[in-house]
């Protein structure tokens, strides 16, 4: 048995190898680092879950027209001395009323109230007992009121305006997914790019250790023949271990960055990642005017701002409403009944009659004095948009920055790029030349080794600035917030579960 469950262990290591072999193998694009980071980073899980909690502000909105329902049950007795046996001496009460009352989203409210009771006296003489007419009586009354706001409250703004702001809110927190996703994404570019860069440094690198070998594979061969002495051979030796090390720190670095990479699309930081190569494509100089017009329209910085400025307007809408003298007027129609049975005091209350009923209209005012409160509220909204307002002036003025250093990046780049492949063409010919010249004895190793030296940093130069302008490329889509949309990423994935409560 032990023998079995050692087998499966090793299958299924073995396994897991070739399928972690498998996946390392497979090129990577940006669009998948984007992807990975887009499904799994958890600053983006926990969007989510705030865009949850502000989807459940509407359904708190929505709950001030919720009607209210309020009942009550008395049963009490009461004895007190009297002057006279005509007055009561023991009163016994049993009474339920009942109350709804309905919000409006109009400002009004509608509301019903119903009051049954009995009452029962005791008298101290018989005969004065026997002169209530009814005892006990029962007593019924219905009234029906409508209640509506002349000035603070009209139109109901804090129901309306606090639906607009739970909407924005909503708005404001999907946007804040996107400005998540803006922010990892840059982190994505160049943690993406300077894994390549990494690739380019450790391609020329090998490139100079087989020219090292070749230089020190030649001056061995020399030696023999005694054609050159030992420090001309010492020589390549040092220049074919300087090249290694150059070679090693350069996979080091790859290691370092590669490790990054794979934290921020949460996976082991030991993972292989095999960067797909970089095509090149013809960059032309950007035109500042119309990137900045798209980064107005897509940056989504601007948009979660936009959203809090509904969410401001909507407060200080309410606020500036508290501020009005409260003058309510209240209609209200009812109706009496009262008998000396149960059933005839209940039905009687439902009885529409010329001669019990109740009908009233009044007008109530109310204000608050000093209006401290209100005043600081008023205060409090109008610098909150201020604020807002500001904070779109440093983002412009942020966009403006990302956009005019990407262009510059862009246009410096191009005359340095076609420069530095003259530079390669040119330091080629002359290290080819160098070598017929060495081979013939015309010149010496330590000349050679510099030219070497001269044409690595050249073909490097040349590589990473051709890569420098694909990143500047990259960080100009990302300036004007059309990145993910140019790599055909699907943003709307970072909305899903949003209707789940």
């Amino acid at each position: 048995m032990k023998t079995l469950f050692n087998h499966l262990i090793i299958t299924l290591a073995a396994l897991f190898i070739t399928t972690s072999s498998a996946m390392a193998a497979e090129p990577l694009h940006l669009k998948q680092v984007l992807e990975s980071i887009r499904d799994h980073h958890p600053d983006l899980q926990l969007n989510r879950i705030d865009r949850r909690i502000a989807m459940t502000e509407s359904l708190n909105v929505e709950g001030m027209l919720d009607p209210t329902v309020s009942a009550n049950i008395i049963a009490s007795e009461e004895k007190v001395p009297v002057s006279s046996d005509f007055q009561a001496s023991e009163t016994r009460l049993g009474q339920f009323s009942g109350n709804i009352a309905k919000p409006l989203s109009n400002g009004g409210t509608l509301s019903a109230n119903f009051t049954y009771n009995r009452i029962g006296n005791a008298y101290n003489s018989p005969f004065a007992a026997q002169l209530s007419r009814f005892n006990p009586s029962f007593k019924n009354q219905i009234n029906a009121s409508y209640r509506h706001p002349i000035f603070k409250g009209a139109g109901r703004p804090d129901y309306q305006q606090s639906m607009l702001a739970a909407e924005a809110g909503v708005d404001a927190a999907r946007q804040q997914s996107l400005v998540t996703m803006h922010i990892l994404s840059l982190q994505a570019i160049s943690a993406f790019y300077q894994l390549a860069a990494d690739d380019i440094n450790i391609n020329i690198a090998q490139q100079a250790v087989k020219r090292s070998k070749k230089l020190l594979n030649y001056q061995r061969s020399r030696e023999q023949f005694g054609l050159i002495e030992k420090a001309d051979r010492l020589q390549a030796e040092a220049l074919l271990a300087a090249r290694k090390t150059g070679l090693q720190k350069a996979k080091a670095q790859r290691y370092n960055d590669q490790s990054s990479l794979n934290r921020l699309m949460l996976r082991p930081s030991a993972f292989e990642i095999t960067i797909h190569p970089i095509t090149a494509r013809d960059i032309h100089a950007p035109s500042i005017a119309d990137a900045t017009e798209k980064a107005l329209q897509f940056r989504p910085e601007l948009q979660w701002l936009n959203a809090q400025m509904h969410v401001a307007d909507a407060q200080l809408i309410m606020a500036l409403d508290n501020d009005q003298v409260q003058l309510d007027v209240i209609a209200e129609v009812g109706t009496r009944a009262l008998a000396d049975s149960f059933g005839k005091g209940v039905t009687r209350g439902f009885e529409a009659n010329d001669k019990r009923y109740y009908a009233a209209l009044s007008f109530e005012l109310s204000d608050v004095l000093g209006r401290k409160r209100v005043n600081a509220a008023i205060r409090k909204a109008e610098l909150n948009r201020q604020r807002l307002k500001a904070q779109r002036i440093q983002v412009v003025e942020q966009i403006n920055d990302d956009i005019s250093s990407a262009s510059s990046a862009i246009s410096a780049g191009l005359p340095t790029l076609a420069y530095a492949k003259k530079q390669v063409v040119a330091e080629q010919r002359k290290f080819n030349a160098e070598m017929k010249r060495y081979r013939q004895g015309r010149s010496d190793t330590a000349t050679l080794v510099q030219f070497e030296g001269e044409l690595l940093n050249a073909s490097l130069n040349a590589e990473l600035q051709a890569l420098s302008l694909q990143l500047a490329e990259k960080q100009l889509y990302w300036a004007q917030g059309s990145l993910l949309q140019d790599l055909g990423l699907n943003t709307a994935q970072l909305h899903n579960g949003d209707d789940t409560q």
